[in-house]
């Protein structure tokens, strides 16, 4: 699609995602996922393909976004629908039948093209954890670089301090450590807890925390050290390490809960809902920013949800087929977020690097107009210094000595017949 398109806020997305028009297929996918993930124990090849059927059912409805008859077919009206509750809630779930016609299709093809072969699919699923939790990292980067990058373009020279810098970051990034183990271990507890308590019981976990956040200054300070040198470099990389060492020690909880922790159910539940939320989030922001910067809109705004409910059937999958061959989603969970931690750790130098490579582009298309000035008004004081060189060769040619000769008079031999020729010339004269 060619229409010029404006890029969309991170706010204006949450609110587009979580329109109470759209929010039935919200709900669907929470309630169909946790079926299918029930179901697996008993037949993971039927799994396997409702989920793949349902993430591809909702990849067409994003290619087809921005057709009208689909807009109207899978959105509510602004007019309320007449009933009670209940019966406006089942209404609502109308705008769900598109998609699941279109699953129901595609589950018929696939189970044709598998049939007594589905553990292909299965294995397939199971394998694209790997790329989702990668994605996890990446989609962060993606979203965090395009809402930090806006100063990249303010060339201005800016003095380093990197003691103050690193430790900056060290206090706000053992601050939150130990706000969260301080608010996990109270909501395991289910009852207040102080702050001595959460410090003793939290303190091996502060431990790793601050080995891993020594590593990792360690490992970027030559490319803070450049970037520094710049004052929108600079405040970018505070704010990129900072939000990426804060992304860390969130994992890094996540992997001490299930493993020295007794965490509950209900609240591995909403800490893997909102990191998933957040990779969809942030991927499909970094999808419409990126398009929208060349005025195509390849994914629009109106894909935005069918998109996001693709990638949370499609995790959902992957998860529920790597946990029936662990047996343990808990070890499902621990080998994302080593695989996520490990990525992001990976990216840290070259998103510092990427994004100073960014800014001297900026900078230097900044200065191509007052450069290629400099170059005209320079070609035009050449041409007018030649043409003046050139009335100075041909007004300072030598005299004549018209009695004696030029030089080339002097050396000239002249033949008797010639000299006799122009002695009658001159009597005719």
């Amino acid at each position: 699609m060619s229409e010029q398109v404006e890029s969309i806020g991170i706010i204006a997305l949450i609110r587009r995602m979580l329109s109470p028009k759209t929010l039935p297929h919200l709900a669907l996918a929470a309630i169909l996922s946790a079926t299918l993930m029930a179901v697996s124990g008993l037949n993971e090849g039927i799994s396997a393909i409702l989920f793949t059927s349902m993430a591809i059912a909702y990849l067409i409805l994003a290619l087809l976004s921005n057709v009208e008859v689909i807009q109207n077919l899978t959105r509510l009206p602004d007019s309320a629908s007449e009933g009670g509750l209940p019966a406006r809630m089942g209404k609502s779930f109308r705008i769900c039948i598109i998609p699941l016609l279109l699953a129901g299709v595609i589950s018929g093809i696939i189970w044709a093209l598998f049939d007594g072969k589905e553990w292909v699919l299965v294995n397939t699923l199971a394998a694209l954890f790997v790329v989702w939790s990668i994605a996890q990292a990446r989609s962060f980067r993606t979203g965090m670089v395009e809402w930090f990058a806006n100063g990249l373009g303010d060339a201005r020279l800016h003095t380093y301090r990197g003691g103050l810098s690193t430790t900056s970051q060290f206090f706000i990034v053992q601050g939150f450590a130990f706000i969260i183990i301080w608010a996990a271990k109270a909501f395991d507890a289910g009852e207040s807890l102080s702050w001595g308590s959460a410090l003793v019981g939290g303190f091996a976990f502060l431990i790793l925390t601050i080995i891993s956040q020594f590593f990792i200054l360690w490992w970027t300070r030559e490319e803070r050290e450049m970037a520094g040198a710049e004052k929108g470099l600079a405040s970018f990389s505070f704010k990129w390490m900072v939000v990426a060492q804060l992304f860390i020690v969130w994992h890094l909880l996540s992997i001490y809960r299930r493993t020295f922790m007794d965490a509950s159910s209900t609240s591995t539940f909403i800490e893997e809902g909102l990191l998933m939320a957040f990779t969809v989030l942030f991927a499909i922001w970094g999808l419409t920013s990126h398009t929208v910067q060349d005025g195509k809109a390849l994914v629009s705004q109106e894909a935005a949800l069918p998109l996001g409910v693709a990638f949370g059937y499609a995790y959902a999958g992957s998860v529920t087929m790597l946990t029936g061959t662990f047996d343990n989603i808990k070890t499902v969970m621990v080998i994302g977020h080593i695989l996520t931690i490990i990525t992001i750790f990976l990216i840290l130098n070259s998103t510092l690097r990427a994004s100073r490579t960014t800014s001297d582009l900026k900078v230097a298309a900044q200065t191509v107009e007052i450069e290629n000035e400099v170059v005209e008004s320079d070609v035009e004081e050449t041409e007018e210094k030649v043409s003046e060189d050139e009335e100075q060769v041909w007004q300072e040619d030598n005299e004549v000595d018209w009695d004696e000769g030029n030089e080339l008079g002097k050396e000239t031999e002249w033949s008797e017949d010639e000299l006799e020729l122009v002695d009658d010339s001159e009597e005719s004269a």
